[in-house]
C-alpha cells in the first residue's frame, strides 16, 4: 500500500507471491492499471508484467521516435563517432605493434 492508503500502480513481487496472486494481477494489469515487477530470491533478473495495450503503446512511441529527424541525426553522429574511434584504435595499434627492441 502507498502512504495515502491507495495501492501503488507499480509493484514489486517475488515469484512465489506472484504465482499466488496471478489471476488477480492479470485482471488488474489487463485493465491497464499499472505494472508489476517480478523478482526471484537469489537472482538479479527482474521481469515486468504490463498490459498488451501498454506494450503496444510503448512500441508505437518507439516507432514514432525512430522516424524523427533528431533521432536519425543522433544515430548518424554516433555512427561517425564509432567510425572515428575505430580508425583511431587501428592507427594506435599499428604504431605499437612493431617489433620490440630490448
Amino acid at each position: 500500500m502507498a502512504a495515502n492508503g491507495v495501492q501503488s500502480l507499480f509493484q514489486t513481487l517475488d515469484l512465489t507471491r506472484f504465482r499466488q496472486a496471478m489471476a488477480k494481477l492479470h485482471e488488474v494489469v489487463g485493465c491497464g492499471k499499472g505494472r508489476i515487477e517480478i523478482t526471484r530470491r537469489g537472482c538479479d533478473d527482474v521481469c515486468v508484467l504490463i498490459s498488451k495495450a501498454e506494450l503496444e503503446s510503448l512500441e508505437q512511441a518507439l516507432e514514432i521516435l525512430t522516424e524523427c529527424e533528431h533521432y536519425k541525426a543522433m544515430c548518424d553522429n554516433l555512427t561517425q563517432l564509432v567510425a572515428a574511434c575505430a580508425t583511431s584504435d587501428e592507427q594506435g595499434d599499428s604504431k605499437t605493434s612493431g617489433p620490440v627492441v630490448s
